[in-house]
């Protein structure tokens, strides 16, 4: 039987002159979803990874993907448009089954970049998108080794579904385009990647955060393992780590005076201290929550020449690297420094930091209490020093 054009025949026409139209292709599958998802994720990926730090703690880098947006946004769109361009000249309408798995994993991969990148802010780095929702603690040189992996992916996958868009055959004429006659084996590897990509993000990342529960602080004790402690026994493992430092300071203030050590001077001016670091580099780069414990004391006049061959070989003698006198470290890594001002108001100071201990420094202040300003008045001997709180 002839085929007949129904809106033809309505309009007066012979339905035997005029050809049958043919059928559109249609998508499906998971190729027709890929091809109709390209767009979206051409554009809104690489947006979201622009604006990312604006949903958490955003730093310099931050301001300055917003500044290059105008430039940026639309070269990473277009650029990830550039192979459907392609195939869409070719006459293809969904995405070819040996393109389909690398979108999956170039998607994923630019999803990763914006969630592993680390920024930098006025007083020092800013966690990532990923740390900020983690309640967990994250190793920051394993994320930043999963943000460079997920670079160097997302680059070679996006090389080889172009490579793979300009050596693509034409479709057949009447064939629907990434619609293949059998399950063939790029269609079975297209569906794993749908699913496995994401899997094996997520165990990445957990297998970071386990890597990093079992590093140990000064103390020895891993962070899973002082998580699990009761914040009584962390903050006697502080007490344990302050009277440990004060110890080490002891040795070398013996070198210098015997008395008249003082943390707050005649002039009420701070030329020491005793208690938690204010500021540690080390607890800002650190792998999880941490603090850090210092001491310092200064003394009148210069009793030693502490630049001096001999005051090196008795610090040496000690276990301090003594090449700089401003960052000697020992093998437990404390970290020493002496100054001595020379002029009209002679003295020494001498300072220690220790290591990081785990512990989050406000939960252990609530737990040891505000420290008494009067603990660190008056004199001390060189194996004297006030307690922590």
């Amino acid at each position: 039987m002839a085929y007949q054009n129904p809106d033809a025949v309505a309009a007066g026409a012979p339905p035997w002159h005029l050809p049958a139209p043919q059928p559109r292709p249609t998508a499906g599958g998971i190729h027709g979803f890929a091809w109709a998802l390209w767009p979206w994720m051409s554009w809104v990926l690489p947006v979201f990874f622009v604006f990312h730090g604006f949903l958490g703690s955003g730093g310099w880098g931050t301001l300055m993907l917003m500044f290059l947006s105008p430039v940026f946004v639309p070269a990473a769109g277009l650029l990830g448009m550039l192979p459907r361009f392609i195939l869409r000249r070719r006459g293809h309408t969904t995405a070819p089954a040996p393109i389909v798995w690398l979108l999956f994993v170039n998607w994923w991969a630019w999803f990763t970049l914006a969630l592993t990148m680390q920024d930098m802010g006025d007083s020092g780095p800013s966690r990532s998108l990923l740390r900020d929702v983690m309640t967990v603690p994250l190793s920051l040189d394993y994320e930043q080794g999963v943000f460079l992996a997920a670079l160097a992916i997302a680059v070679l996958a996006w090389v080889a579904v172009l490579v793979l868009a300009i050596v693509q055959p034409r479709p057949m004429p009447g064939v629907q385009t990434g619609m293949p006659r059998r399950q063939d084996g790029w269609t079975v590897v297209a569906w794993i990647a749908a699913f496995v990509v994401p899997a094996l993000l997520v165990a990445t990342i957990g297998a970071g955060v386990v890597a990093t529960a079992l590093q140990r602080d000064a103390a020895g004790d891993t962070v899973a393992e002082v998580s699990a402690m009761p914040i009584a026994a962390q903050a006697e493992r502080a007490l344990a780590t302050y009277e440990r430092t004060q110890q080490k300071l002891s040795e070398v203030r013996e070198l210098i005076a015997d008395d008249g050590w003082q943390i707050i001077d005649d002039d009420g001016r701070a030329v020491g201290s005793a208690g938690f670091g204010s500021y540690s580099w080390e607890c800002r780069r650190a792998d999880a929550d941490c603090v850090t414990i210092e001491a310092g004391f200064g003394i009148d006049d210069v009793r030693v020449d502490v630049d001096g061959e001999d005051f090196r070989a008795r610090l040496q003698a000690l276990g301090w690297d003594a090449d700089d006198m401003r960052a000697m470290t020992d093998a437990d890594g404390f970290v020493l420094r002496i100054d001595a001002f020379r002029g009209v108001n002679e003295s020494t100071w001498v300072s220690i930091e220790s290591p990081p201990l785990w512990g989050d420094l406000y939960d252990l202040t609530q737990e040891l209490g505000e420290s008494d300003d009067d603990r660190v008045e008056g004199t001390f001997r060189f194996d004297e020093w006030p307690p922590l709180r």
